[in-house]
């Protein structure tokens, strides 16, 4: 399971690389790159692979362990539903020690993520605390974290991490684990 193309865009700008030069690896045009990333093409399966393929080996990486996500993931995963209150999400967070949440729908849907940082940025924005008791995730929820399959390797975790929270890790539409930064760190120490 690849990434989006919007992970792909997101990627390629926290590597440093240019469209031009993601293109000419690629083997495909500059004007191609912008318009994926803009989604006005569907690309084809082995184009997308492709570039994924070379993002992935431009990060920095742990390049000698290639553990699948399955071995790393935590498997409880903790989530809300998008009407539930922002406060319970938050007390939920803070008692777990978590900074994110995966927002899913009655019928465990992946919908969405909240994250101690939507929530500073509204009060940062004005939002008083008396009114953040009344609003609902919903309202404050930021867009699915990236997805990947249980047998995706952690090669491929990594460059996800550098700007995600975290991963989650699914198998069809089913959510069975979240990877963080702190999963690879112990992983790099218990298999490295």
């Amino acid at each position: 399971m690849l990434p989006s193309i919007e992970e792909l865009r997101k990627m390629r700008k926290s590597l440093g690389i240019s469209q031009k030069e993601l293109a000419r690896i690629s083997g495909v045009s500059q004007s191609y790159i912008a318009r994926l990333e803009k989604g006005e093409i569907n690309p084809a399966y082995d184009k997308v692979r492709k570039i994924f393929e070379y993002l992935n080996n431009s990060g920095n990486r742990a390049k000698d362990i290639d553990i699948k996500a399955e071995l790393i993931m935590t498997k409880d995963v903790d989530t809300c539903e998008m009407n539930d209150s922002i406060i319970s999400a938050l007390n939920r967070m803070r008692e777990k020690g978590y900074s994110q949440l995966p927002v899913v729908t009655s019928d465990k849907r992946i919908i969405g993520t909240i994250t101690e940082s939507n929530i500073n940025d509204m009060l940062i924005k004005g939002t008083s605390i008396e009114s953040l008791k009344h609003l609902i995730i919903k309202k404050v929820m930021g867009s699915v974290l990236p997805q990947l399959d249980k047998n995706s390797p952690i090669s491929m975790i990594y460059p996800l991490l550098k700007y995600s929270n975290a991963v989650l890790i699914v198998d069809g539409t089913e959510l069975k684990g979240i990877i963080t930064k702190a999963d690879v760190l112990k992983a790099v120490e218990t298999y490295g």
